[in-house]
């Protein structure tokens, strides 16, 4: 998974995302280079929760639909 700026380039490319104890573990590199090992605490998942909007929470269903679509379609 990679996540970009709003300009198109790639901030992130999330490789793994495991557990190890309580803890959320994510595995990627950080610009395309630097590689970094992000710790996700059970409270911090909480809170990043109350981030979402109800109008963001209602939508995620459609994105999850329209990437399945674009991945096994290759379309953009």
């Amino acid at each position: 998974m990679k996540i970009f700026d709003t300009y198109g380039e790639e901030m992130m490319d999330i490789r793994l995302l495991q557990q190890k104890g309580d803890d959320l573990v994510v595995k990627g590199k950080l610009m395309g280079y630097v590689p970094i090992s992000v710790y996700l605490k059970p409270e911090e998942l909480w809170s990043a929760l109350k981030l979402l909007s109800w109008a963001v929470l209602l939508h995620l269903p459609v994105m999850m639909i329209k990437g399945c679509w674009r991945s096994l379609t290759g379309r953009k």
